[in-house]
Protein backbone atom coordinates (compact mmCIF):
# COMPACT_ATOMS: atom_id res chain seq x y z
CA UNK A 1 0.00 0.00 0.00
CA UNK A 2 1.09 2.97 -1.00
CA UNK A 3 -1.03 5.44 0.34
CA UNK A 4 -2.43 6.37 4.03
CA UNK A 5 -5.85 5.70 5.48
CA UNK A 6 -6.90 7.13 8.39
CA UNK A 7 -10.15 6.07 10.16
CA UNK A 8 -11.01 8.78 12.88
CA UNK A 9 -13.14 6.74 15.73
CA UNK A 10 -15.10 8.33 18.16
CA UNK A 11 -15.86 5.92 21.79
CA UNK A 12 -18.80 5.96 23.38
CA UNK A 13 -21.63 7.04 21.25
CA UNK A 14 -24.71 6.10 23.42
CA UNK A 15 -22.97 7.02 26.84
CA UNK A 16 -24.72 9.84 26.92
CA UNK A 17 -26.69 12.54 25.01
CA UNK A 18 -23.80 15.15 25.38
CA UNK A 19 -21.60 12.51 23.98
CA UNK A 20 -23.86 12.07 21.56
CA UNK A 21 -24.18 14.99 20.57
CA UNK A 22 -20.39 16.47 20.09
CA UNK A 23 -19.48 12.84 18.70
CA UNK A 24 -22.25 13.75 15.55
CA UNK A 25 -20.69 17.49 15.28
CA UNK A 26 -17.00 15.85 14.86
CA UNK A 27 -18.25 13.99 11.93
CA UNK A 28 -20.46 16.90 10.36
CA UNK A 29 -17.77 19.73 10.65
CA UNK A 30 -14.60 18.07 11.48
CA UNK A 31 -12.19 15.14 10.32
CA UNK A 32 -14.67 12.20 12.38
CA UNK A 33 -15.42 9.26 9.79
CA UNK A 34 -16.26 6.82 12.07
CA UNK A 35 -18.00 5.86 16.21
CA UNK A 36 -18.61 3.30 17.99
CA UNK A 37 -22.38 2.56 19.75
CA UNK A 38 -22.69 1.22 23.31
CA UNK A 39 -25.59 -0.78 23.15
CA UNK A 40 -26.37 -1.17 26.64
CA UNK A 41 -26.12 2.86 27.63
CA UNK A 42 -28.53 4.89 28.56
CA UNK A 43 -28.46 7.12 25.72
CA UNK A 44 -28.15 4.49 22.80
CA UNK A 45 -32.08 4.88 21.92
CA UNK A 46 -31.06 8.45 21.59
CA UNK A 47 -27.58 8.42 19.39
CA UNK A 48 -29.81 5.65 17.41
CA UNK A 49 -32.44 8.05 16.24
CA UNK A 50 -29.95 11.13 16.08
CA UNK A 51 -27.96 8.85 13.34
CA UNK A 52 -30.57 9.61 10.69
CA UNK A 53 -29.03 13.14 10.64
CA UNK A 54 -25.54 11.54 9.94
CA UNK A 55 -25.72 9.33 6.84
CA UNK A 56 -22.49 7.93 5.92
CA UNK A 57 -20.86 7.66 9.20
CA UNK A 58 -19.29 4.89 10.02
CA UNK A 59 -20.82 2.77 13.16
CA UNK A 60 -19.83 -0.03 14.99
CA UNK A 61 -20.19 -2.04 18.10
CA UNK A 62 -18.51 -0.78 21.08
CA UNK A 63 -18.79 -3.93 23.18
CA UNK A 64 -18.70 -3.33 26.71
CA UNK A 65 -18.38 -5.69 29.77
CA UNK A 66 -17.35 -2.92 32.57
CA UNK A 67 -19.88 -0.15 32.69
CA UNK A 68 -23.34 -0.23 33.39
CA UNK A 69 -25.87 -2.94 33.15
CA UNK A 70 -25.93 -6.12 30.93
CA UNK A 71 -28.07 -6.64 28.03
CA UNK A 72 -28.63 -10.54 29.39
CA UNK A 73 -30.47 -11.43 32.21
CA UNK A 74 -28.17 -11.35 35.20
CA UNK A 75 -28.75 -14.80 35.99
CA UNK A 76 -27.57 -15.70 32.46
CA UNK A 77 -23.88 -13.72 33.09
CA UNK A 78 -23.13 -13.83 36.99
CA UNK A 79 -19.40 -13.90 36.72
CA UNK A 80 -19.54 -10.71 34.86
CA UNK A 81 -21.26 -8.56 37.34
CA UNK A 82 -21.36 -7.56 41.00
CA UNK A 83 -24.29 -7.72 43.77
CA UNK A 84 -26.08 -4.59 42.32
CA UNK A 85 -26.11 -6.37 38.97
CA UNK A 86 -24.07 -4.18 37.56
CA UNK A 87 -20.84 -5.12 35.88
CA UNK A 88 -17.78 -5.18 37.24
CA UNK A 89 -15.88 -1.59 37.12
CA UNK A 90 -12.86 -1.59 35.23
CA UNK A 91 -10.19 -2.12 37.00
CA UNK A 92 -11.84 -5.34 39.23
CA UNK A 93 -12.87 -6.76 35.87
CA UNK A 94 -9.25 -6.43 34.72
CA UNK A 95 -8.10 -8.25 37.23
CA UNK A 96 -10.76 -11.19 36.54
CA UNK A 97 -10.02 -11.05 33.07
CA UNK A 98 -5.79 -11.75 33.29
CA UNK A 99 -7.04 -14.26 36.46
CA UNK A 100 -9.64 -16.06 34.37
CA UNK A 101 -12.10 -15.55 36.67
CA UNK A 102 -14.98 -15.06 34.60
CA UNK A 103 -16.85 -17.45 32.30
CA UNK A 104 -15.61 -17.05 28.58
CA UNK A 105 -19.17 -18.62 27.01
CA UNK A 106 -20.97 -15.45 29.32
CA UNK A 107 -18.50 -12.66 27.75
CA UNK A 108 -19.25 -13.99 24.06
CA UNK A 109 -22.99 -14.28 24.85
CA UNK A 110 -22.76 -10.94 25.91
CA UNK A 111 -21.02 -9.23 23.36
CA UNK A 112 -23.16 -11.34 20.89
CA UNK A 113 -26.29 -9.84 22.31
CA UNK A 114 -25.17 -5.64 21.75
CA UNK A 115 -24.05 -6.82 18.63
CA UNK A 116 -27.47 -8.10 17.82
CA UNK A 117 -29.37 -5.04 19.60
CA UNK A 118 -27.66 -3.30 16.74
CA UNK A 119 -28.71 -5.52 14.22
CA UNK A 120 -32.18 -6.00 15.23
CA UNK A 121 -32.72 -2.10 15.07
CA UNK A 122 -31.17 -2.09 11.68
CA UNK A 123 -27.83 -0.74 12.11
CA UNK A 124 -25.28 -3.09 10.99
CA UNK A 125 -21.77 -2.66 13.07
CA UNK A 126 -18.89 -2.14 10.48
CA UNK A 127 -16.67 -3.08 13.21
CA UNK A 128 -16.36 -3.70 16.74
CA UNK A 129 -13.90 -2.64 19.43
CA UNK A 130 -14.49 -2.80 23.34
CA UNK A 131 -14.78 -0.27 26.34
CA UNK A 132 -11.58 -0.10 28.28
CA UNK A 133 -9.81 -2.46 25.67
CA UNK A 134 -11.10 -5.01 27.77
CA UNK A 135 -11.48 -7.42 24.72
CA UNK A 136 -7.68 -8.11 24.67
CA UNK A 137 -7.54 -9.28 27.76
CA UNK A 138 -6.33 -13.20 28.14
CA UNK A 139 -10.17 -14.13 28.90
CA UNK A 140 -12.05 -12.28 26.54
CA UNK A 141 -9.89 -12.72 23.41
CA UNK A 142 -11.23 -15.72 21.99
CA UNK A 143 -14.75 -14.86 22.97
CA UNK A 144 -14.53 -11.38 21.47
CA UNK A 145 -13.15 -12.89 18.03
CA UNK A 146 -15.75 -15.94 18.49
CA UNK A 147 -18.64 -13.07 18.91
CA UNK A 148 -17.48 -11.41 15.74
CA UNK A 149 -17.23 -14.42 13.92
CA UNK A 150 -20.79 -15.84 14.50
CA UNK A 151 -22.36 -12.40 14.10
CA UNK A 152 -20.51 -11.70 10.70
CA UNK A 153 -18.49 -8.94 11.25
CA UNK A 154 -14.99 -9.02 9.60
CA UNK A 155 -13.55 -6.08 11.23
CA UNK A 156 -12.15 -4.99 14.38
CA UNK A 157 -10.21 -2.45 16.21
CA UNK A 158 -6.70 -3.61 16.10
CA UNK A 159 -4.56 -4.40 19.04
CA UNK A 160 -1.57 -2.91 17.61
CA UNK A 161 -0.76 0.59 18.76
CA UNK A 162 2.71 3.12 18.49
CA UNK A 163 3.82 6.23 18.95
CA UNK A 164 4.51 8.53 15.46
CA UNK A 165 7.28 9.34 14.77
CA UNK A 166 8.55 5.73 16.06
CA UNK A 167 11.46 7.33 17.48
CA UNK A 168 9.29 9.26 20.25
CA UNK A 169 8.70 6.38 22.41
CA UNK A 170 11.35 3.42 23.07
CA UNK A 171 9.44 0.38 23.83
CA UNK A 172 6.22 1.99 23.44
CA UNK A 173 3.21 3.97 24.01
CA UNK A 174 2.58 1.26 27.11
CA UNK A 175 2.46 2.49 30.63
CA UNK A 176 5.38 1.61 32.84
CA UNK A 177 9.39 1.26 32.07
CA UNK A 178 10.69 0.05 29.00
CA UNK A 179 10.77 -3.67 29.65
CA UNK A 180 7.12 -3.40 30.50
CA UNK A 181 5.94 -2.20 27.22
CA UNK A 182 8.15 -4.22 25.24
CA UNK A 183 6.47 -7.39 26.54
CA UNK A 184 3.12 -5.83 26.37
CA UNK A 185 3.74 -4.86 22.44
CA UNK A 186 4.81 -8.23 22.06
CA UNK A 187 1.80 -9.87 23.67
CA UNK A 188 -0.71 -7.37 21.40
CA UNK A 189 1.25 -8.37 18.32
CA UNK A 190 0.85 -11.75 18.88
CA UNK A 191 -2.75 -11.43 19.68
CA UNK A 192 -3.49 -9.65 16.46
CA UNK A 193 -1.47 -11.86 14.18
CA UNK A 194 -3.24 -14.85 16.44
CA UNK A 195 -6.11 -14.44 17.93
CA UNK A 196 -7.93 -11.88 15.83
CA UNK A 197 -5.74 -12.96 12.47
CA UNK A 198 -9.07 -13.50 10.66
CA UNK A 199 -10.39 -9.85 11.22
CA UNK A 200 -9.31 -7.27 9.30
CA UNK A 201 -7.56 -4.34 10.92
CA UNK A 202 -6.04 -1.40 10.38
CA UNK A 203 -2.61 -1.56 10.66
CA UNK A 204 -1.70 0.19 13.88
CA UNK A 205 -3.76 2.19 16.03
CA UNK A 206 -1.64 5.89 16.96
CA UNK A 207 -1.10 6.05 20.23
CA UNK A 208 0.35 8.68 22.40
CA UNK A 209 3.59 8.55 25.07
CA UNK A 210 1.96 7.67 28.41
CA UNK A 211 3.71 10.22 30.41
CA UNK A 212 2.05 12.87 28.02
CA UNK A 213 -1.36 11.16 27.80
CA UNK A 214 -3.01 12.77 29.97
CA UNK A 215 -1.51 16.21 29.63
CA UNK A 216 -4.59 18.09 27.50
CA UNK A 217 -2.22 21.39 27.13
CA UNK A 218 0.03 18.94 24.44
CA UNK A 219 -3.00 16.98 22.83
CA UNK A 220 -2.92 19.07 19.35
CA UNK A 221 0.94 19.31 19.48
CA UNK A 222 0.60 15.59 19.66
CA UNK A 223 -2.11 15.08 17.13
CA UNK A 224 -0.59 17.28 14.51
CA UNK A 225 2.78 15.81 14.87
CA UNK A 226 1.47 12.02 14.62
CA UNK A 227 -0.40 13.21 11.78
CA UNK A 228 2.41 14.86 9.85
CA UNK A 229 4.79 11.64 10.64
CA UNK A 230 2.20 8.97 9.45
CA UNK A 231 4.03 6.64 7.12
CA UNK A 232 2.00 4.85 4.13
CA UNK A 233 -0.55 1.98 5.65
CA UNK A 234 -4.09 2.09 7.23
CA UNK A 235 -3.79 3.71 10.30
CA UNK A 236 -6.83 4.05 13.09
CA UNK A 237 -6.93 7.66 15.82
CA UNK A 238 -9.60 6.46 18.29
CA UNK A 239 -10.87 9.83 20.37
CA UNK A 240 -13.36 10.41 22.92
CA UNK A 241 -15.25 14.03 21.83
CA UNK A 242 -18.48 15.07 23.55
CA UNK A 243 -20.06 17.78 25.03
CA UNK A 244 -21.16 18.88 28.68
CA UNK A 245 -25.21 18.01 28.52
CA UNK A 246 -27.60 19.64 31.71
CA UNK A 247 -30.31 17.34 30.68
CA UNK A 248 -28.12 14.92 31.58
CA UNK A 249 -29.30 13.36 35.03
CA UNK A 250 -25.44 12.06 35.76
CA UNK A 251 -23.21 14.83 35.04
CA UNK A 252 -19.77 12.60 36.51
CA UNK A 253 -17.74 12.23 33.58
CA UNK A 254 -14.25 11.47 34.62
CA UNK A 255 -13.02 12.51 31.40
CA UNK A 256 -15.36 15.77 30.37
CA UNK A 257 -12.09 18.13 29.69
CA UNK A 258 -10.81 15.89 27.76
CA UNK A 259 -13.84 15.02 25.36
CA UNK A 260 -14.28 18.54 25.05
CA UNK A 261 -10.42 19.44 24.72
CA UNK A 262 -11.07 16.14 21.83
CA UNK A 263 -13.72 18.29 19.99
CA UNK A 264 -12.38 21.40 19.88
CA UNK A 265 -8.86 19.95 17.50
CA UNK A 266 -11.71 17.47 15.46
CA UNK A 267 -13.18 20.35 14.64
CA UNK A 268 -10.06 22.64 14.23
CA UNK A 269 -9.16 23.71 10.65
CA UNK A 270 -5.27 23.10 11.19
CA UNK A 271 -5.62 19.56 11.36
CA UNK A 272 -7.89 19.41 7.67
CA UNK A 273 -4.77 21.22 6.61
CA UNK A 274 -2.39 18.86 7.47
CA UNK A 275 -4.54 15.81 6.27
CA UNK A 276 -4.70 17.75 2.90
CA UNK A 277 -1.22 18.42 3.00
CA UNK A 278 -0.04 15.02 3.45
CA UNK A 279 -2.34 12.76 1.39
CA UNK A 280 -4.00 11.39 3.70
CA UNK A 281 -7.41 9.53 3.22
CA UNK A 282 -10.26 9.33 5.66
CA UNK A 283 -12.51 6.12 5.17
CA UNK A 284 -14.27 4.68 7.81
CA UNK A 285 -14.06 0.64 8.72
CA UNK A 286 -15.69 -0.60 5.34
CA UNK A 287 -12.30 0.90 3.47
CA UNK A 288 -10.73 -1.83 4.67
CA UNK A 289 -12.70 -4.20 2.97
CA UNK A 290 -13.07 -2.33 -0.28
CA UNK A 291 -10.62 0.81 -0.62
CA UNK A 292 -12.00 1.88 -4.04
CA UNK A 293 -15.47 1.59 -3.82
CA UNK A 294 -16.08 3.21 0.12
CA UNK A 295 -17.08 6.42 0.60
CA UNK A 296 -14.09 8.55 1.55
CA UNK A 297 -14.08 11.68 4.02
CA UNK A 298 -11.69 13.61 1.46
CA UNK A 299 -13.98 15.75 -0.28
CA UNK A 300 -15.95 16.08 2.96
CA UNK A 301 -12.63 17.49 4.77
CA UNK A 302 -11.87 19.59 2.09
CA UNK A 303 -15.22 21.65 1.30
CA UNK A 304 -15.35 22.32 5.47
Amino acid sequence: MNETLLIVNADDLGMSRGVTDGILLAFKHGILTSASLMANMPAAEYALGRLESAPGLGVGCHLNICQGWPLLPRAEVPTLVGPSGCFHPPAEMARRLWRFQVNPHEIEAEFREQIRWMKFRRLFPTHADSHHHMHLYPAAALPFARALAREHIPCARTSRCSVFPRSASFGGPHEGGPLRRVLVGSYRAALQSTVFRRLLSPDCRIAFVSRDRNNLALLGAQWRLALWNLPSGAFELACHPGMSDPREENQFDAIRAQREQELCWLLNSELRDIIAACGIRLITYDGLRAPAAVRTAAARVAAA
